[in-house]
């Protein structure tokens, strides 16, 4: 995916999640985050986005922007929401992804990886925002594989983090992807490549992506070999 693809899902996918927020009562319980009801997921996107645009314009050696715009009344949110993601996407559509930025990670300091990631976030919590109210749209066969290796590949570069030893290979069965994962003391260590894993899970790149993130169950998708495994690093993978 390039930039262009990044911003023209964001946008989709704040609208979708906008549109969810219109259909339901902000009480609505959020099953895929448990703790969350609908107003609680509407804060923390509407939020993020608001945030994101702020570090676009913070030093990488200086501290993240400080966000100080309070959500609205219920009767607002949903338009707040969308009117933010629409101004992180024109802002986003207006940068060069290789500006130098604040970001959380070690490995890229840009304003791509925001980019990518905002996109990604904002994408998984249009799923749980359509889960809550009605049947969820599945994701972009395209999207959900670069959430996949977006994903891996974040987890992969802080070392030291303890994960259950052990390898897994996933693959996605409708758009190019597969991934070795190795876990060992040292963290993971990914590869892009097909190789045999203590286990393997396949599968549409959307249900791999949703299965992966713990949004839906082992049974959305194929599971060879030592399936425990895979659900022990589901557990200890969550980063936010």
């Amino acid at each position: 995916m390039d930039h262009g693809d990044y911003i023209s899902a964001l946008r989709w996918n704040g609208n979708a999640a906008a549109q969810a927020a219109r259909d339901a009562s902000m009480e609505t319980m959020v099953p895929s985050c448990p703790e969350w009801n609908l107003r609680d997921l509407a804060h923390h996107l509407g939020s993020h986005h608001r945030w994101v645009a702020g570090n676009l314009d913070q030093s990488p050696d200086g501290p993240a922007f400080k966000q100080r715009e309070e959500p609205p009344a219920d009767d607002g949110i949903a338009d707040w929401l969308a009117d933010g993601a629409e101004m992180l996407a024109s802002k986003l559509q207006a940068t060069d992804p290789a500006k130098p930025c604040w970001t959380w990670v070690p490995f890229d300091d840009s304003v791509g990886f925001w980019c990518r990631r905002t996109t990604q976030e904002t994408a998984m919590h249009r799923w749980d925002a359509q889960n809550a109210v009605a049947g969820a749209d599945g994701f972009d066969a395209g999207l959900a594989a670069d959430g996949v290796d977006e994903y891996l590949g974040i987890l992969g570069a802080f070392r030291g983090r303890r994960f259950p030893e052990g390898s897994i290979h996933l693959h996605t069965t409708d758009t190019p992807g597969e991934w070795l994962v190795r876990l060992d003391d040292d963290g993971l260590h990914l590869t892009r490549e097909h190789a045999k894993g203590d286990v393997a899970v396949r599968g549409p790149a959307s249900d791999v992506l949703l299965v992966l993130m713990g949004r839906k169950t082992m049974d959305a998708v194929e599971v060879f070999g030592e399936a425990p495994l895979f659900e022990r690093f589901r557990k200890h993978a969550s980063f936010g």
